[in-house]
C-alpha cells in the first residue's frame, strides 16, 4: 500500500507512522515526495523514531548510522537526502532514540536551524514573487488579458476561462510560501518551547 502524506512536523509524522504500525501496516520506504510505502504486518510490537542530521558528512553518516544499529535499531531506507532518518525497532523498554536531556536538545536545535533555514527561504521567495504585483492581494489583477473585463458574452467567457489557469498561477504561489513561512515559524517557536520544558 502506498499513501501520499505532507508533514512539516517529524513528531507529528512519528506519531502516524506508529499509528499505521499498530493497525498492522509497517512503512518499508519513505520518499522525499511525500509518498509512504506500507507492507502488512502482524507483529506490531514495533516501534518507529525518527531523527533528523542535515549536516553529518559520509564517515559521520556510516558511523551514525552504525552506532544505532548496535543498539538494535534498524534504518528503514538505507540513504537519506534530506537530513531526516527513520528508524525501526522491537519494543523492549528501551524505545527512545535519545535516553538524555543533552541529546534531546540538541535534536530539538537541529530542528530549530532546519525550521529556521526554510522560513527564511520561503520569505525571500515570497518577497520576489510579491514585488510589486498586486495580483498578490487581488485575484482579479491576476488576469493580463487586455480588456478582459470590458468583453462581453462569450468572447468575455472564452477570454476568462483561457486565461484563470495562468491567473491562478500568479496568485497562489506567493500565498503558499507565506503559508510556508508560517508553518516554520511556528515549528521553530514549538521547538523551542520543547527545549524549555526539558530544562525546567
Amino acid at each position: 500500500m502506498i499513501k501520499f502524506k505532507i508533514f512539516f512536523n517529524i513528531e507529528k509524522e512519528e506519531q502516524w507512522l506508529n499509528h499505521m504500525l499498530s493497525n498492522g501496516w509497517i512503512c518499508t520506504n519513505v520518499n522525499s515526495a511525500g509518498l509512504y510505502t506500507f507492507n502488512p504486518t502482524t507483529d506490531v510490537e514495533q516501534i518507529i523514531r525518527i531523527d533528523f542530521q542535515q549536516d553529518l558528512r559520509n564517515e559521520e553518516q556510516a558511523n551514525y548510522k552504525q552506532l544505532y544499529e548496535d543498539y538494535g535499531w534498524r534504518a528503514i531506507k538505507e540513504k537519506s537526502y534530506d537530513g531526516t532518518y527513520y528508524w525501526l525497532k522491537r519494543k523492549d523498554g528501551h524505545d527512545e532514540l535519545f535516553s538524555d536531556n543533552d541529546s534531546q536538545i540538541a535534536k530539538y536545535k537541529r530542528l530549530m536551524k532546519h525550521a529556521c533555514s526554510w522560513a527564511v527561504l520561503s520569505f525571500i521567495w515570497l518577497l520576489c514573487l510579491s514585488d510589486n504585483h498586486s495580483y498578490f492581494l487581488n485575484i482579479k489583477d491576476a488576469y493580463l488579458t487586455p480588456g478582459l473585463w470590458d468583453k462581453e458574452g462569450l468572447a468575455f467567457l472564452f477570454s476568462f476561462l483561457f486565461e484563470t489557469p495562468f491567473a491562478f498561477m500568479r496568485f497562489i504561489p506567493p500565498w503558499l510560501f507565506l503559508a510556508t513561512c508560517c508553518i516554520y515559524v511556528f515549528l521553530y517557536f514549538r521547538y523551542r518551547k520543547s527545549i524549555e520544558q526539558i530544562l525546567q
